[in-house]
């Protein structure tokens, strides 16, 4: 008579327990002293709710209304600050945070708005004698999240600005990446006309950044919903200023504005059809979660 008092007795799991994620063996007997365990993750009772996507303009930039804002010039070096005139979402796509292939995986859907436009003063020469001065100026590329960086613990945000090209004005711009990934200081020489006044400016861009999150598992993409409900998405925002390699001399200050600019909006970036609860997501998903302070 064989002696099974060794072999662990499995425990069993009923659809409808609410188990954010339940571990459970399927056991497979090779004979009758040998057992194997094989750990599956399994979902928990949430099936989860259909996605609404919003309206394609939500979380971009209302038309302005209240006049605050000169709609009628095309010249961008009028104002030392420029606002697009509607939704300003830029570019949106996805990243990948992880994946492990036939196991889950973990998605950033980013929506990328452009906010403004700034002229950033670098220095300025008032040359008040009867001969031109020749001055030097270096100026620095640079990109820095000012707020949300913690969404650097699931993906590089700086380097999906690499790259990346936006319309503004009928004109495009792309990033390059000693604008994104790394920096860049150039120095020029500057002619300053006797008895006069020169302004050197450099264009600095600031975006704002909506990413909510998709988990890929159990045979199906999940949109990551808040604890306990499925609206409104978790979503991570990050605040971005891109100090371009773009420059240019005025003989005059600048006034703020706000000028107005167009921009070429594209549509939001692909979430799941099906959101779950936040609790109900895979454990490693809700470890980046965490990590990106959400």
């Amino acid at each position: 008579m064989s002696d099974n008092s060794n072999v662990n007795t499995v425990p069993v799991v009923q659809p409808g327990d609410d188990y954010p994620v339940s571990l459970w063996r399927d056991c497979v007997y090779w004979n009758e002293s040998h057992v194997k365990f094989i750990e599956q993750t399994m979902p928990a009772s949430d099936a989860g709710q259909p996605y609404t996507p919003p309206s394609d303009d939500e979380g971009g930039d209302p038309a302005p209304t209240d006049g605050t804002i000169d709609p009628t010039p095309r010249d961008i070096f009028q104002y030392a600050t420029y606002k697009p005139s509607g939704t300003a979402r830029v570019w949106a796509g996805r990243k990948t945070i992880y994946y492990w292939s036939g196991d889950e995986g973990m998605y950033a859907c980013i929506d990328r708005y452009l906010e403004t436009i700034n002229w950033v003063q670098i220095f300025s020469w008032n040359n008040t004698s009867a001969a031109t001065q020749t001055y030097q100026i270096s100026y620095t590329t640079s990109l820095k999240i000012t707020s949300g960086s913690e969404i650097n613990a699931g993906v590089n945000l700086g380097a999906s600005y690499e790259g990346m090209s936006i319309g503004v004005d009928l004109s495009v711009k792309t990033f390059k990446t000693t604008e994104t990934t790394s920096s860049q200081t150039t120095t020029i020489t500057v002619n300053v006309p006797a008895n006069s006044l020169v302004v050197f400016y450099q264009k600095r861009y600031d975006f704002r950044d909506n990413t909510v999150f998709v988990n890929d598992a159990w045979g199906q993409e999940w949109n990551a919903g808040p604890w306990g409900g499925y609206t409104p998405l978790t979503t991570k925002t990050s605040y971005v200023q891109i100090m371009a390699d773009e420059y240019f001399t005025s003989s005059k200050q600048l006034p703020i504005g706000p000028g107005s600019v167009q921009c070429t909006s594209v549509s939001q970036a692909q979430r799941a059809g099906i959101t779950r609860k936040r609790e109900n997501l895979t454990g490693a998903c809700k470890d980046k979660l965490s990590a990106m302070g959400l």
